[in-house]
Order: structure tokens, then sequence, then C-alpha cells
């Protein structure tokens, strides 16, 4: 009886002890979690938003009201820092590389769902933490006022007739390179490409006569056909643009292309959930600061935000997109 006694006591003893130390591992994570959520170090200093593009443009601009906007809900300073080449790479592997600490933040374009394709750097989306997706600008083919093309239809039925068109746009390999390419695939016949540092210089190129059509986002000529030395011909996007309902999409003359920039912004991989959780958070606030609300009115932005969830999706299905487009244009085998 004793020998039984003493098993049961020591069962006891062992089962009291085992829960004791499960209860003392269960209080020490609680209080772990509950600092991280809290974080009060964090942030304690600056933050960085890397932009891939120059300033000036939409991109830089976007990134700009919303490192203001993070100013007053982070409560430090955040400023912009561009690291313009390579198509975005340059700016893409400066965030990559960067600590995963909170304090460097990326801007998000459609090239980041491009350049992994094309093998040049050791890239993907996968390398980052998305937080969330601001706009959608659909591309646009624009032709000088005088253009002999007075529509969409015009200009693709001498497209198939073989007319020799020059178009340019920002590239080489950019989203509006690939438009072009897909336009011409579409129509039967191969354009003169005219490749330019950026949508700025290709519309300077298309004024001076020298190009006779350009691909660019919607706001990126809308001041020029606003201000009548332009003509907007169609709109590679789901529907009508809302700032120029009147102009035609492609699929309305039969062809099925859609092509468009959009811009978000990410992390490098590895940030604490809670920082991360609250910088989803805030950017999302940023982005319904009310001059920033104005500005995109304005500009002619698509605004259509997306959560890090959201993003997620979508990049990846961009990605596929891409990688069968630069696969069937020959860009990689």
């Amino acid at each position: 009886m004793r020998a039984r006694s003493g098993t049961g006591a020591g069962a006891g003893t062992g089962a009291t002890r085992r829960a004791f130390l499960q209860s003392c591992v269960a209080v020490t994570t609680a209080a772990a979690a509950a600092c991280r959520r809290e974080d009060p170090a964090w942030p304690g200093r600056e933050v960085r938003v890397i932009v891939h593009a120059a300033p000036g443009g939409i991109s830089d601009t976007v990134a700009r009201f919303t490192a203001r906007g993070l100013n007053g809900l982070l409560g430090v300073p955040v400023l912009c820092e561009n690291r313009v080449g390579a198509m975005g790479a340059v700016a893409f592997s400066a965030v990559k590389h960067a600590a995963a600490d909170g304090y460097v933040i990326g801007y998000a374009p459609v090239e980041l769902a491009v350049i992994p394709h094309l093998r040049y750097v050791d890239l993907s989306a996968d390398d980052f933490d998305l937080l969330a997706r601001h706009h959608r600008a659909p591309a646009a083919l624009a032709v000088p006022a005088a253009s002999p093309y007075r529509t969409l239809q015009e200009f693709v039925t001498a497209a198939r007739g073989g007319a020799r068109i020059a178009m340019g746009s920002a590239g080489p390999l950019s989203v509006w390179h690939l438009g072009i390419l897909a336009l011409g695939r579409q129509v039967g016949r191969s354009f003169v490409f005219a490749p330019f540092p950026g949508s700025g210089p290709a519309t300077t190129a298309l004024l001076g006569g020298h190009i006779d059509a350009v691909m660019a986002a919607v706001p990126e000529v809308q001041a020029l056909v606003r201000g009548g030395a332009v003509r907007l011909l169609g709109i590679m996007g789901d529907g009508p643009s809302p700032i120029f309902p009147e102009v035609p999409t492609f699929r309305d003359v039969g062809l099925d292309l859609h092509f468009e920039a959009w811009g978000g912004f990410m992390t490098p991989r590895g940030v604490a959930p809670p920082r991360l959780a609250r910088l989803e958070r805030e950017v999302l606030g940023a982005f319904q600061e009310p001059s920033f609300l104005a500005y995109c009115r304005t500009a002619g932005l698509d605004v259509q935000p997306m959560n890090a969830v959201e993003f997620r999706g979508f990049v990846r299905s961009e990605t596929t997109r891409y990688a069968k487009l630069v696969r069937e244009f020959g860009f990689v085998s």
C-alpha cells in the first residue's frame, strides 16, 4: 500500500510541477506578446521611404504625400529617398537588404511584378512584406492634336493597313513598352519603338513631332489633353477613365488589352508582426489625408486602396501575368 501511495504522490508532484512550468511559460509568453503589441520604443527615430522614381513624377508624389501623412500618424519624421535605376531594381534591392526593423518602407510599383522575370537581378515580390496598394493608372494612347488619327478606330485601321507609326514610352521593358508590343501583336503590325527615360521626355518628343504616338498613364498626359496639345485616343483599362469617361477602351474596338501602372508600399521581409500591422494601418490612414485625396482627384489617379492581404494576392496575379508576357515577347527563354 505504501508503494502505491508513494507512486501516486510522485505522479501527483510531477503533474503539479509540469502544470506550474506550463503556467509560467504561458504567463511569460503573454507578457512578451503584450510588450510586443505596445512596443513603446518604436518608432523612436525617423522612418525612410525608398522610391524607385525620380522626384516630380506620380510615384514620387504619391510617396511624398504618404510620407507626410505618416509623419503625424507615427509621430516621427518620415523622409523620402529616391534611388533611381534599372527599372526600379536599385530601390527594390535597397529595401530588400535593409534591416527588417520597421524603419524602412519601399514604394511598390508595377515593375515589382515585371523585374523578377528579366533575370538580371535576384529579386522577387516574396522578398518583401506588402503593406497596402494605393492606386491604379491605366495606359493611355495619345497623339498630337494635329495627328491625322482622330479616333482609336482610325489609328487601329491605319496600323493594320501598314502605316509606319513611331510610338514612344518609358522603357524599354516598362509596362508601357509591353503595352505597345501587345498592341502590335493584336493588330498584326510592329511599331517603331522609341524608348525614353520616362513619360515626361516621351511626351516632349511627341509635342516636338519626333514620334507619332505615346503610351503613358492617363495622369501623365491629362494636362496636355485638357490644354488641347494632345488627343487621347484610347484607354487600356477594364473600363472608361473616371476623368475622361468619353474616351473608349481598347476593348471597345475589339482589342483585348489591359495594361496599367499601380503603386503601393512594402517593407523588407521579416518586420515584427505588431510593427507590420501598425505600418499597414497607418499607411492606409495616410491615404485618407484630405490634401492627398484632393491631389489624386486633380491628377486623375484612380484610387483603389487594398490592405496587405488583398495587395499580396493582387501582386501574385500580376506577377503571373507578366511572367507570361515576358516569355511571349522573347525577353527570356
